[in-house]
């Protein structure tokens, strides 16, 4: 036992440095920038604003991973990962999009939460969620769902016992939940009760 605590220590010591790190090259290429715009030199100057909202980005990811709940109630928990998009997001004009995934299991039921924020895709759960009020869960298997006072839409698939839940959380955060192999849309929003979406909504 104190073998793991020593070891998930060394684990939080090892991401404070690393976004330490991440905020040291943010401001030095931030400084960059700002010299390289005053010497008129607007290409470079991009670049290092560039290089700067990535490492912000990086920063953003991890502080999405502390909204990830390790320990769920009836759920176990088996995983947990956070990334920028970066380039592959401004693909789809959410170039400072961020994103953390939780993975789950109960019995032979998967789920993953993912929680995203910026750009196009943080703002996915106000779309769906606009979608279900203009259509009035005319889709197959869709209705609208509330969690902690959060609007969202619900979709499952009762042939493939697949569903998710989209939550829209303030203007740019997104959070999915979403489950395979799961006998009731009840298992998606139990899981999803367990975030604190408040707090998510508070930290961003």
């Amino acid at each position: 036992m104190k073998k793991m605590i020593g070891l998930a220590t060394l684990l939080l010591l090892v991401l404070s440095f690393l976004a330490a790190d991440a905020k040291k090259e943010a401001l030095e290429s931030l400084d960059a920038a700002k010299a390289f715009l005053t010497k008129g030199d607007y290409a470079k100057a991009t670049d290092e604003m560039n290089y700067a909202q990535s490492k912000i980005s990086e920063i953003m990811a991890e502080d999405l991973l502390k909204h990830i709940p390790e320990k769920p109630e009836g759920f176990t928990f088996e995983s947990k990962e956070a990334s920028s998009l970066g380039q592959a997001g401004a693909i789809i004009a959410s170039a400072n999009a961020v994103a953390a995934v939780g993975h789950y299991s109960k019995g032979n039921s998967t789920f993953d939460i993912t929680i995203t924020m910026g750009g196009a895709v943080g703002q996915a759960g106000s779309l769906m969620s606009g979608l279900a009020s203009m259509f009035g869960g005319m889709a197959t298997g869709t209705t609208q769902v509330r969690v902690k006072g959060y609007t969202g839409t619900q979709e499952f698939d009762k042939s493939s016992q697949s569903g998710s839940i989209t939550l829209k959380v303030g203007e740019k955060i997104s959070v999915i939940v979403s489950g395979d192999d799961i006998k009731s849309p009840d298992q998606l929003k139990a899981l999803a009760e367990q975030i604190d979406l408040a707090l998510l909504e508070k930290s961003f």
